[in-house]
């Protein structure tokens, strides 16, 4: 049963005391009484005689602003005794209305009144309009959605205007709209909010009003998009309405307070090459988002009496620098732990000090004076970015070895060092170094999630919107995340997004009209920097992939089903049907040599990635020994070959010919690329396969498909013996099989196929004397004698390519260089002793 009963209960009351006029205007009068009181003040200075209305308007003025805030507080608010998660649990045990806020009853109470006037059902319809109508917030959700909330509104009125009279005069509330405060309810206590608010109300209706779900759907919104727009606005509301709040303790602690400073000792060398972040933090007030865990351990760490300094380590780009920010946000304010309270958190800017100060005695000098002054203060926590470029062997351009000065500093319980490095850096030379690596201990910082990215990414927005005179659109935030996280997995959260945003704002200001970043300007922009399509497929690219069988087949005689299944899987990748942590396309090709299993692989690099030279290709009859694996994924003293490569380009087909005569271990390490799409190298650096194919190609069981294709046995069953072999003689374990999408049976090639073979393989022949402007003209005879000399059911085309090349490619040659044939010439080779003739 739906209980819903506005009337007397005690947000009906607040709604009708709202409509008072002094209530209704007591802001607005509040506004007016205190500019006269400042105006009346201003001419005091002039005229005692103004020095009454001075006392009036402020009276008056504190009047208002009492009246105000009592209503706020106490009548648009009412004590809320019931628990909303009870009422999700037993919604028929409650009047539903008490967990409606003040605006979204407002917005309920005027859609009832006027389907009250009309003598039509209160529905999803009239509620979404009159929330829309009474809440000019809500501007920002449609703005940001590129929403057009006034035509919305028209549409809306229209149809209320048209709506059918209700005939029982009993039922007052239509299904959807039930429907609505039912899931509105669900939302609210999903959000942590104890009452229904308006956008709570907004997104349950973006799943109950038919109207508002096709907007959305031709918009490419979701119901989550509107949730996530209407927590942005309430983060947004709360912002201003704490700093609006002066006289908390966070607010006054952000005024300088010179006394904590001379309590404690100078710091003149150390403010000279340095980066005061306490003094840079104490100015701002943001959330931190993510690393919550991480902070508090670094917390404990420099609250310790001993071993109290931070070995902070962590990818490029994971945040390390907001994590230091936080804390010395949090220490300023007072938040943190007692012992680190009030501590002034210092980075070093050695990278400065290098700059500036040649020689290196020197250098030593001025760091031997800033360590002492920073013990001598006792309120200093010293950071010190790249800690690897100084503590090891790591020589080169800005960098210097420090261990022998920081070493004997660090015995001392009163230096604090928060060290940031990578895990480059550490492995390579911080933990080679035992005189130092014993007085740290390590916080290792991962990147943040997507959603907590995306978070990061709304509270930069109006940051980049003021600096660069834009407008940034959610579904251009959402791609970012999206597309950062899918092509750019070199780079860590957050900071690859952050960087796609400072480059999508930039590209807009410079390039669009409307300055508006929109969804399509992030997909323009990642196409151009990974050199492939992306985002919603566009004409000619859709034609490429529709016809992807005809365009390999141009390439690739015969084998059907290998074409099928790859073209298959390019458009389900393509089309993003669903969510892929593994690479593009994996499939295992069989069959004897010739057959086409290496220029299907060159034919789909071509289409796919517009160049054959995005094909990573590897011998791995070359890793047949367990040591052969740091050869591919690299160690601390060599570079992986399969690594590098795919970090240098990972949009690229990996093919790995004749998987078969790797050894096991080899093939262990491909299990988690083909499952999960990445491999970590030797220094712990994660390498990503998500943007490749891979193709592994294999002669093993070519004898058994060669026999069961002379008995005429459906390529299943040939498939079934070849597995049947393979895990019989342990080629290959039925774990490794199962990771590909597909595995490929590549038929032997016969003499008509061989025939079309070389057609395609003199063509290229063809246009290469057509650029010297000299006719060759292959006959059926020619052909079909190059396939007599060639053909072998073992060696496939592989021959045939011999053939043509001493044959017909050294005939030209000769004729070329000798001068028998020139431009403007008709040739022909005969087909029994391949003489040139020339017509």
């Amino acid at each position: 049963m739906f209980n819903f009963y506005l009337k007397n209960t005690k947000i009906y009351k607040a709604i009708k005391q709202g409509s008072n006029l002094l209530f209704r205007r007591a802001g607005f009068l509040k506004k007016i009484c205190f500019f006269a009181f400042a105006f009346c003040l201003g001419l005091c200075f002039f005229n005692f005689y103004f020095f009454g209305f001075f006392i009036l308007f402020l009276c008056l003025g504190l009047g208002f602003w009492l009246i105000e805030a009592f209503f706020n507080s106490k009548i648009k608010n009412p004590l809320l005794k019931l628990d909303i998660k009870q009422a999700i649990l037993n919604p028929e045990k409650y009047n539903l209305v008490q967990f409606l806020d003040f605006e979204t009853a407002r917005a309920v109470y005027k859609a009832q009144k006027f389907a009250e006037t009309k003598n039509i059902l209160t529905n999803s319809f009239v509620l979404l309009y009159f929330i829309l109508k009474n809440n000019k917030e809500l501007n920002f959700v449609f703005a940001r959605a590129v929403l057009n909330k006034n035509q919305i509104q028209k549409i809306l009125k229209q149809y209320m205007e048209n709506a059918q009279k209700k005939i029982n005069k009993d039922i007052i509330y239509s299904l959807d709209f039930e429907q609505t405060i039912l899931k509105s309810l669900k939302i609210a206590v999903k959000n942590k909010h104890k009452q229904i608010q308006i956008g709570d109300m907004l997104t349950a209706l973006s799943e109950s009003n038919v109207f508002f779900k096709e907007i959305l759907m031709q918009n490419s919104l979701k119901s989550q998009d509107i949730d996530d727009l209407c927590l942005w606005l309430e983060k947004i509301k709360m912002e201003n309405s704490n700093r609006k709040k002066f006289w908390t303790a966070k607010n006054l602690a952000q005024k300088t307070s010179l006394a904590k400073n001379w309590a404690m000792g100078y710091t003149i060398t150390l403010d000279k090459y340095s980066i005061d972040w306490s003094n840079i933090m104490k100015n701002r007030v943001s959330q931190k988002i993510g690393h919550l865990k991480e902070i508090e351990h670094i917390e404990r760490i420099l609250s310790r009496s001993q071993i109290n300094n931070v070995l902070l380590v962590g990818r490029n780009g994971v945040g390390r620098k907001s994590i230091i920010q936080a804390i010395a946000q949090k220490s300023v304010f007072g938040k943190s732990i007692p012992q680190i309270n009030h501590k002034r958190i210092v980075e070093l800017d050695m990278p400065n000090l290098l700059a500036r100060i040649d020689n290196v005695e020197q250098v030593e000098s001025v760091l031997n004076e800033i360590f002492e002054e920073a013990i001598s203060a006792g309120n200093i926590i010293l950071v010190i970015n790249n800690f690897h470029n100084f503590v090891g062997g790591n020589e080169g351009p800005g960098t210097i070895n420090i261990t022998g000065i920081i070493s004997s500093f660090l015995r001392f319980p009163q230096f604090q060092i928060i060290a940031v490095s990578t895990y480059v850096g550490l492995h390579k030379y911080i933990e080679k170094n035992s005189s130092i690596i014993s007085f740290f201990e390590k916080a290792e910082i991962e990147e943040v999630s997507q959603d907590q990215a995306y978070l990061i990414l709304q509270n930069l927005v109006p940051v980049f919107e003021k600096s660069h005179n834009v407008f940034i659109t959610q579904s251009a935030l959402k791609n970012i995340i999206k597309y950062s996280d899918r092509y750019f997995a070199d780079i860590s959260f957050p900071k690859k997004a952050i960087d796609l945003l400072d480059e999508a704002v930039v590209f807009v200001a410079n390039q669009s009209k409307n300055k508006v970043v929109l969804a399509k300007h992030i997909s323009e922009i990642v196409s151009q920097k990974i050199e492939i399509p992306v985002g919603e497929a566009r004409i000619k690219e859709k034609q490429i992939l529709l016809n992807l069988e005809q365009l390999i087949h141009k390439r690739i005689i015969n084998q059907e089903q290998a074409v099928n299944e790859i073209s298959s899987a390019m458009r389900r990748a393509r089309a993003d049907i669903v969510e892929r942590k593994k690479p593009i396309g994996t499939f295992l090709f069989l069959g004897s040599t010739g057959v086409g299993k290496t220029e299907t692989a060159k034919a789909l690099a071509e289409i796919y990635f517009k160049t054959q030279k995005r094909i990573i290709r590897l011998d791995m009859s070359e890793f047949q020994e367990i040591r052969d694996i740091s050869r591919l994924i690299g160690s601390h003293n060599q570079e992986g070959i399969l690594t590098t490569k795919i970090k240098e380009d990972p949009f690229s087909l990996v093919l790995l010919d004749e998987i078969e005569k790797a050894h096991p271990n080899v093939l262990n390490l491909f299990l988690q690329i083909l499952d999960e799409g990445y491999v970590n190298d030797g220094l712990g650096r994660k390498h990503s396969f998500l943007n490749s194919i891979i193709i592994a190609t294999s002669n093993a069981g070519a004898n058994i498909i060669y026999k069961d294709i002379q008995e005429n046995k459906e390529l299943i069953a040939t498939k079934q013996d070849l597995l049947s072999m393979f895990f019989e003689k342990r080629i290959f374990r039925p774990e490794f099989i199962n990771r590909f999408d597909g595995v490929v049976i590549f038929k032997p090639l016969s003499k008509e196929n061989l025939l079309d073979i070389c057609g395609l393989m003199l063509k290229k022949v063809v246009k290469g004397m057509k650029q010297k402007e000299i006719e060759f003209i292959v006959t059926q005879e020619l052909k079909q004698k190059i396939v007599d000399l060639s053909y072998s059911p073992e060696f496939g085309a592989r021959e045939m390519k011999r053939v043509i090349q001493n044959n017909i490619e050294s005939a030209l040659a000769n004729a070329i260089l000798a001068d028998k044939i020139k431009s403007g010439d008709k040739i022909e080779i005969t087909p029994n002793e391949f003489k040139l003739l020339i017509k």
